[in-house]
């Protein structure tokens, strides 16, 4: 946790975390490639969330201290915890980021995280109201739960030249 220069407790979401606050004064922040994060919001309670997970589903095998690193554990608990905080299912709006392509690997997780956070919204009645999923970019993620508001920060790898190192280029944030 940090306190940044508006006195808002900013805190950072690992993978396998979800947290869920009314707080005006607290901003959750989380950086993804291939996870997927969730930020869900009640626009009359001013209630939201957020969680970061790594692969879509496995999580009620997993150990207790691992479930939400799964997106089956992961999107069902956000929504629980939005709803014991008084959020009800038919206002709630969601926006989801991450999904990066992994170019090493024959795989591609960051795809299947995207489509079980989408299918779950869509199977449980939850409005998607933005998405930055997929491409090559990694992605940094803010989000005010008690305001519903986003800011998002991309950055793209460029191909490499001959033996050239990988560079990375900062892109605006835009805020939603």
């Amino acid at each position: 946790m940090e306190q940044n220069n508006d006195d808002l407790e900013v805190i950072h979401l690992l993978s396998g975390q979800c947290l869920v606050s009314n707080d005006v004064n607290t901003i959750f922040s989380t950086v993804l490639g291939s996870c997927v994060c969730a930020c869900i919001y009640d626009p009359v309670r001013a209630v939201g969330g957020m969680n970061h997970f790594v692969l879509p589903n496995g999580g009620k095998d997993a150990p207790s201290a691992q479930r939400h690193r799964y997106g089956d554990v992961a999107m069902a608990s956000l929504v629980a915890g939005l709803c014991r905080r008084g959020a009800r299912r038919e206002r709630l709006v969601a926006k989801l980021f991450g999904g990066r392509l992994r170019d090493d690997s024959s795989s591609n997780p960051g795809a299947l995280n995207a489509d079980y956070a989408k299918n779950f919204l869509q199977s449980n009645g939850i409005k998607l109201v933005e998405a930055h999923l997929g491409g090559n970019v990694a992605r940094w993620v803010t989000f005010h739960p008690a305001t519903g508001r986003t800011s998002l920060r991309e950055t793209e790898d460029f191909t490499p030249l001959s033996g050239i190192s990988r560079e990375v280029a900062r892109l605006p944030q835009r805020a939603f």
